[in-house]
């Protein structure tokens, strides 16, 4: 999903930058080196190869220009762990996104454990489904300290995100 569709300019980031370029900059260059990089391990040594190889080399190059690009709200985001397999997960994040909440998305509250345990400091909330995720007795324990906030369906992303930035507020506090 593009990060300005329509053209709009009042939905601009603080350096003038519309909201979610760098994300959707980021996502298509990914895109771009995953396809060059099948692209290369499919043709025989040769022109084309070499050809695929500058594809990855150029790709990586206008990557390393885009993480140089500003995070509009990297600094006030806050960090949200979503444990989440709905169908719904991917557009949300990218609503949220919108609202200042950084968030990273795991489908099970098994593989959630895991990531907590491997970066115990990485989040300031949690976004779990309910009922489900949020009601995993594993995952409680694994988030010890963190808020954890269930999502139920059909909850919109504006309410979730002022919800999640209070909350992530007040663990930063501690």
């Amino acid at each position: 999903m593009p990060a300005d569709p329509a053209g709009k300019t009042d939905d601009v980031d603080g350096n003038g930058l519309p909201r979610g370029l760098r994300h959707d900059l980021v996502n298509a260059l990914n895109a771009l080196l995953g396809f060059a990089s099948f692209l290369e391990a499919d043709l025989p040594d040769g022109q084309q190869r070499d050809f695929a190889r500058r594809i990855q080399d150029a790709g990586r190059q206008a990557m390393a220009l885009a993480e140089r690009i500003p995070s509009s709200s990297r600094a006030a985001a806050v960090r949200v762990l979503m444990v989440s397999g709905a169908a719904d997960a991917d557009p949300l994040i990218l609503e949220l996104d919108t609202y200042g909440c950084e968030v990273t998305l795991v489908p099970t509250p098994g593989r959630a454990v895991q990531v907590l345990r491997k970066a115990p400091g990485a989040w300031d909330v949690l976004l779990a489904d309910r009922p489900g995720p949020a009601d995993h007795a594993g995952l409680v324990e694994a988030a010890s300290g963190l808020t954890i906030i269930p999502r139920q369906a059909g909850d919109s992303a504006s309410a979730l995100a002022l919800t999640l930035r209070a909350a992530g507020t007040r663990s930063g506090e501690g």
